[in-house]
């Protein structure tokens, strides 16, 4: 048995090898191999290719992918004779169009990936023979215009992106002969609007994202049409405001992204339909209200992210049905009063997840009734020595961000805490590298395991070196000089949402906006002085021109000649001084809202 077991295990080993040996070419600068689930596959992704070397691909292959050649790559009717081929990825190729027919002769093809490349338009030919395909990839390229009918042939097509094109509207019939189509993400194009009639072919549709579409309302029509989506993301949009009954028709919605808009309230019974709503993102918006029924019937509501806005308090009157809620980000409401929410905190019992950075007063207790607590961000919450006390009823704590705090060293009892944590951040503390407040984790250097080292602020030349690096007889004792660190520190550590880091851009905006204007002054009096130069010469050589022109005639036939010192100089003058916003507080907390940090575009077609 034992000799059995290690034959299976030798022949596990090898069959890779074995399987991949079988290939009877791979193209050079490419990879020829198995993927996880034993598929024959070619990456091309670091050579100087000019073309597709269709020519030394095994004809086995199942996995095609081809990405970022230093070439314009074209495609045509290359891949006949793959039929095998499942996935194909050409992306970051300069790929200017598909080509007629190009995917013709490959029914196994499933995934199609086009995306990043300089595709202007698309054609019903372009997809021909494509009746099996799956899914379908185009986003980042350049597309203006989808003819109707382009998708005529793709019946089985269930996922398609057109994101971060330059599509400024849908034409009737664009999505014709999709009815299996379930995933559809049209976010970055400039539609301003939606028309309800486009979306007919499609009324199966589950999920529906147009992030940064420049939209200011939805037409209600739509979601009557398209009312079994379960996800609806409307993120980084113009919505000024939410009527009563805006969702009525969309009962089987799971998650909603309202996120980035220009919201100021929340009214009553906005949500009172979706009682299957797990996740909603209000984050981002100008809130300065919810409303005391706004969350009623949301009792499935697991993960909610109403951070960066401007609300005063946390109120049990809104956030009482929400006694399942598993998720809560509320970082960035800067004005937002914390010594009343307890009693909120009493009432949400299956809190695992929390984030409450950049504000700062955190009551001492604040954190008691989170027994469950596993995942806290208290970055930019200006702690300093209370942060013992803030964390000791948090027992089951997994990741813990302390970063852009005002953390200047360990003692035993904090420590000793943190040690039990698996993860924790420091970035951007003020720590002081010496014996008073080091020695404690000096001793435990051993134990600590985090992926992010606390990092020495002071004294200059232990700048940046991580605290497991140190070396206890290379300390000084008590390190007291400050001279000219505290502004460093200030710089690296201060939470940029306080009102002190306010205070300080508006002096050095301010200085810029002074020295600015001495500069326009001090250009326009060179320049005068300049002119007044000019004219002072040109009037004596006009003295000198005049008594030559009275020895001769004034007046040549009807005529009468003048010479003018003309000057085709001008002044420029500045109408505005615009001063560059204050950098924004970055809150590193993935675990509350996996999906944000991406990179917004532009809506005008680059030459």
């Amino acid at each position: 048995m034992k000799n059995l077991r290690i034959i299976v295990a030798l022949f596990t080993l090898w069959l890779p090898f074995i399987l991949t040996s079988s290939l009877s070419s791979c193209p050079k600068d490419c990879i020829c191999d198995l993927d996880n689930s034993g598929r024959y596959y070619t990456a091309c992704d670091r050579g100087n290719m000019e073309q597709i070397p269709i020519n030394e691909m095994d004809k086995k292959m199942e996995i095609i992918i081809i990405r970022n050649p230093k070439h314009k790559l074209t495609i045509g009717h290359l891949f006949t004779d793959f039929k095998k081929l499942e996935i194909l990825r050409i992306t970051e190729a300069n790929v200017p169009a598909i080509g007629e027919h190009s995917f013709w002769g490959v029914p196994s093809l499933r995934t199609l990936d086009l995306s990043r490349n300089n595709i202007s338009q698309i054609f019903t030919d372009n997809f021909k023979g494509q009746q099996n395909l799956i899914e379908l990839n185009l986003s980042y390229n350049i597309m203006e215009r989808i003819p109707s009918g382009a998708f005529v042939y793709l019946k089985s097509l269930r996922t398609l992106s057109l994101a971060e094109n330059f599509l400024e509207e849908l034409v009737p019939r664009t999505f014709q002969q999709l009815a299996k189509l379930r995933y559809l993400d049209m976010s970055g194009n400039p539609f301003d609007d939606l028309t309800p009639d486009v979306f007919r072919d499609i009324m199966d549709l589950k999920t529906l994202k147009c992030r940064r579409c420049g939209l200011t309302k939805i037409n209600p029509q739509l979601y009557h049409l398209l009312w079994q989506l379960t996800e609806l993301d409307l993120g980084d949009n113009q919505f000024k405001y939410l009527e009563k009954d805006e969702f009525k028709d969309l009962k089987n919605l799971k998650r909603l992204n309202i996120d980035g808009n220009q919201l100021s309230v929340v009214v009553d019974n906005i949500f009172i339909r979706q009682k299957s709503l797990e996740y909603l993102d209000l984050s981002r918006n100008r809130l300065a209200k919810i409303s005391d029924k706004a969350f009623v019937n949301l009792s499935n509501l697991t993960h909610l992210d109403i951070s960066y806005n401007k609300l005063s308090d946390l109120a049990l009157d809104y956030m009482c049905d929400l006694s399942k809620l598993r998720v809560l980000n509320i970082s960035g409401n800067v004005q937002m009063s914390l010594f009343g929410i307890r009693e909120v905190f009493e009432n949400l019992t299956e809190l695992d997840s929390l984030a409450i950075a950049d504000i700062t007063n955190l009551p001492s207790n604040i954190f008691k009734p989170l027994s469950k607590l596993k995942m806290l961000n208290i970055s930019g919450t200006n702690l300093r020595n209370e942060t013992n006390t803030i964390l000791a009823s948090l027992t089951m704590l997994k990741e813990l961000d302390l970063s852009r705090n005002q953390l200047r060293g360990f003692d035993d009892e904090l420590i000793q805490k943190l040690l039990k944590i698996e993860s924790v951040k420091f970035d951007y503390n003020p720590f002081i590298c010496d014996l008073c407040n080091m020695e404690s984790i000096l001793k435990r250097q051993s134990e600590m395991k985090w992926k992010y080292m606390p990092k020495c602020f002071q004294p200059q030349h232990l700048r940046g070196r991580p605290i497991n690096r140190l070396r206890r007889d290379n300390l000084v004792h008590c390190f007291e000089n400050f001279a000219d660190e505290t502004v460093d520190s200030a710089v690296t550590s201060y939470n940029f949402l306080q009102e002190s880091r306010v205070n300080v851009l508006a002096i050095m905006g301010a200085s810029i906006f002074v020295l600015l204007l001495l500069i326009i002054i001090v250009s326009i009096s060179i320049l005068t002085r300049q002119r007044a130069f000019y004219y002072t010469r040109e009037d004596g050589k006009e003295e000198q021109d005049n008594e030559k022109c009275l020895e001769g005639s004034l007046i040549t036939g009807t005529e009468i000649n003048f010479k003018f010192p003309l000057d085709d100089r001008s002044i420029y003058t500045a109408d505005e001084i615009s001063l560059p916003p204050p950098p924004q507080a970055s809150v590193n907390f993935h675990q509350i809202n996996p999906e944000k940090g991406s990179s917004k575009k532009g809506f005008v077609k680059n030459s």
